[in-house]
């Protein structure tokens, strides 16, 4: 089935969420938007609106981890996947998307199973491109840097 003129734009539900966890920075928000988010416990924390960051937050414990105890580069991958996104969707007039197109990923050490945190910015929003960029830490221990990433977000609709 194909959307025509009279079909509204679906809103992507991540999106939703993000705008209006922004109405109300001050009230954490579940994501339950998608089984991933659920599994890593995904919350939309604090909106730092002078600094420009979105700070998410993240449980990993055993089942996320690999041989050697340490969470799996896949999952602190998806988690900073989520805040970049999430902050590009916050940007977006309501009813636009986005989806990573190019993900760079740097890990300074390996990550403990445990509550994390992802702080999030946009660092340039065009017509059609989004970049943005994050870092990755423990709770508590935020200018300890675990892991950082940029992406690029190509914008929908």
């Amino acid at each position: 089935m194909t959307a025509d003129a009279s079909t509204p734009p679906r809103i992507n539900p991540d999106q939703a969420l993000v705008l209006d966890f922004l109405r109300e920075p001050g009230m954490p928000r579940r994501v339950d938007t998608n089984p991933v988010a659920l599994d890593v416990q995904a919350e939309l924390l604090r909106w730092d609106a002078q600094g420009g960051w979105l700070h998410c937050g993240f449980l990993a414990d055993a089942r996320h981890t690999q041989g050697n105890a340490a969470v799996h580069g896949g999952i602190v991958t998806t988690m900073l996947d989520f805040g970049l996104a999430f902050a590009v969707l916050g940007r977006l007039p309501e009813g636009r998307s986005a989806a990573t197109v190019s993900l760079n990923m740097q890990f300074e050490r390996a990550v403990q199973p445990g509550s994390l945190r992802v702080r999030a910015r946009v660092d340039r929003l065009g017509a059609r491109l989004a970049f943005a960029a994050g870092e990755l830490y423990r709770d508590g221990a935020e200018g300890d840097v675990l892991a950082r990433a940029s992406a690029v977000m190509a914008l929908l609709g």
